[in-house]
């Protein structure tokens, strides 16, 4: 009787434990099916929008010298201040370079920049002899110079992609609103859009869309994008989505009325930029027309007067 008893034990035993290996084998399988699936559509998206071909294509001196230069402003960034990396993060961020450019790389351009042109103005200095005061403004302007030029470059990159935006963004909702009135929906509109269409708009909701699918809400995904922009008709077209969702308004007729207010804020900037013109070209006219009109009118007159008076 124990020997049975210890039979049907080992037997229960041996049965449990292959059930719980099964079971674990089963989910193994099953959640490295689910991360192949997911790494596949991550790596296709990542060929789609980055393109493993181009990164083939890079030149040699990018990936040896390059990638030197890259670790040397690296360590030059260790010398910056503390609050330095996270300005510097937002500037990338509203430039649209995020995952392209590092962080402590471009703070290591900013303090060699500033460096560079704090020597050269002290070398100008040493070269050119002037009062003490007069050198320190210069070697001081010159480190000023250094230190505000990256972010006069990144004010320019930044000003072009926003002005990009702002320009494709009616175009964008005109077949958000056309997707969604055919039966898509929003998030299958803006799939379709992100097929159809390029630029830095388009980017920005195919990593709206991407961080959706990752399991963020669309609310929180689309304040994100609209934070990225730092554009207002964006903001407007994020917060007019998220109150008709709120309210169950019909998101056809939402995208429409946005479509049409972003045309007419395009118009009224178009008009804006035809007023300012006349007053930008009085300087141009003043300085450089009218010279040369009094020259090529006026400059024979003058010689044959002090031809004339010279006889």
């Amino acid at each position: 009787m124990l020997a049975l008893s210890i039979s049907i034990a080992l037997a229960l035993f041996f049965f449990l434990a292959l059930s719980v290996l099964a079971l674990k084998r089963f989910g193994e399988k099953e959640v490295k099916r689910r991360l192949d699936t997911f790494r596949e559509e991550t790596e296709e998206e990542e060929e789609e929008e980055t393109g493993e071909d181009d990164l083939k294509k890079i030149p040699l001196y990018q990936r040896t010298i390059g990638r030197l230069l890259a670790h040397v402003m690296e360590f030059l960034s260790h010398f910056a201040p503390s609050s330095m990396p996270r300005l510097m993060e937002q500037r990338i961020m509203l430039a649209g370079k995020q995952g392209i450019w590092k962080v402590r790389t471009v703070v290591g351009l900013w303090f060699f920049s500033m460096v560079a042109c704090g020597l050269l103005g002290f070398y100008y200095t040493a070269k050119n002899p002037m009062d003490t005061i007069q050198g320190l403004c210069v070697v001081w302007g010159s480190f000023l110079f250094g230190a505000l030029l990256p972010f006069g470059v990144f004010n320019h990159i930044i000003k072009k992609r926003q002005d990009l935006i702002i320009r494709q963004l009616p175009d964008v909702l005109d077949l958000l609103s056309i997707s969604v009135q055919a039966g898509l929906s929003l998030d299958g509109a803006m799939r379709k859009v992100v097929e159809r269409m390029e630029g830095p708009l388009i980017d920005e909701f195919r990593r709206m869309l991407r961080d959706t699918r990752m399991g963020m809400t669309r609310r929180r995904s689309m304040q994100l994008m609209a934070k990225r922009c730092d554009v207002q008709d964006v903001y407007l077209f994020v917060m007019s989505v998220v109150q008709s969702e709120r309210l169950g308004a019909s998101m056809s007729d939402t995208l429409v009325i946005q479509a049409d207010n972003m045309r007419d804020l395009r118009r009224q900037r178009a008009r804006t930029q035809a007023m300012k013109a006349p007053v930008k070209m009085v300087f141009p006219l003043v300085f450089c027309i009218f010279p040369a009109i009094f020259v090529v009118v006026l400059l024979p007159s003058l010689i044959s007067l002090m031809q004339t008076m010279g006889k």
